[in-house]
C-alpha cells in the first residue's frame, strides 16, 4: 500500500463507511482509520469533530487538511485524485461517468433514501410499518434488480464506485434479517461480488453484525416500551 496522509473517521455499522472501506482496498491506499463510537459515547458530537464536519457524520475524509464528508462525494474524490490506475471505477469519459453518477444518485436519492424512510421509524421507536414508504422501498429494489438484468455490474460490464455504494446500502438489509432473494439479478449480484472482492468479509461483515446487535437491541427496547 501506499502512504497518502489521509484519515478517514468512519464508523462499522455504516453503509456509507463500509462502501469506502472498499475502495480504499480496491485502490491500495494506506490511510490512518479513525474509528467514533456514535451510539454509546456520541464522539460524533465532540466539538473537535463538529469543527471538523458541522453535519457531524461519517464517514468523513481529511486528506492533509481538505475535508470532506458524504459517502459518494467521497468515492468520486478518492478515484479522481488517487485512482489513475483504476480509473475504470470512475470513468473520464463524460457518457460513462455520467451512468456512474446516475447510480450514485439513484442510490442517495431513491434507494437508500427509501431505505431509511422505511425502517428507521420501526427501529427508532417502534413506529408500525408504513405501508406506502415500504412500497416505494420495495419499488427501487425493483428498478436495481431491472438495472441487472443486463448488466454485470449496475452501471455496465465494469466495478466501478456505484457497485461499491449500493452494495453497501442492499448489505445493510442483512443487519435488519430482510432477505433479497426475490429480486434474482440483484441476488446473484450481491453474492457474486461477495466472492468476487477479496476484502468484502474485512470491510462489511463486522459492521453489519454490529448493526444487527443494535438492530436487535432497538427491537427489544422498544417492546418494553
Amino acid at each position: 500500500m501506499s502512504w497518502t496522509g489521509i484519515e478517514l473517521y468512519f464508523t462499522p455499522g455504516s453503509p456509507g463507511c463500509r462502501s469506502v472501506l472498499m475502495l480504499l482496498r480496491e485502490l491500495d491506499l494506506e490511510v490512518e482509520l479513525v474509528k467514533l463510537d456514535m451510539y454509546q459515547k456520541y464522539e460524533h458530537r465532540k466539538p473537535w469533530f463538529v469543527r471538523m464536519n458541522p453535519q457531524h457524520t461519517v464517514p468523513t475524509l481529511n486528506d492533509n487538511g481538505f475535508i470532506l464528508w458524504e459517502s459518494r462525494a467521497i468515492l468520486q474524490y478518492l478515484v479522481s485524485k488517487y485512482g489513475s490506475h483504476k480509473s475504470e471505477l470512475y470513468p473520464v469519459d463524460p457518457e460513462r461517468r455520467a451512468n456512474v453518477d446516475k447510480l450514485l444518485f439513484f442510490d442517495i436519492g431513491s434507494l437508500y433514501k427509501s431505505l431509511v424512510d422505511y425502517f428507521h421509524p420501526q427501529l427508532m421507536s417502534g413506529a408500525e410499518a408504513d405501508q406506502r414508504k415500504g412500497n416505494a422501498f420495495k419499488q427501487a429494489l425493483d428498478y436495481l434488480d431491472l438495472f441487472l438484468e443486463n448488466n454485470r455490474y449496475v452501471s455496465g460490464d465494469h466495478l466501478t464506485i456505484a457497485d461499491f455504494s449500493i452494495l453497501g446500502s442492499v448489505t445493510q438489509l442483512e443487519g435488519m434479517d430482510y432477505r433479497i432473494t426475490s429480486y434474482g439479478n440483484l441476488y446473484k449480484w450481491v453474492e457474486r461480488l461477495k466472492k468476487e472482492l477479496p476484502y468484502y468479509e474485512e470491510c462489511n461483515a463486522g459492521g453489519i453484525e454490529a448493526f444487527r446487535a443494535w438492530a436487535m437491541n432497538q427491537k427489544n427496547s422498544n417492546k418494553l416500551i
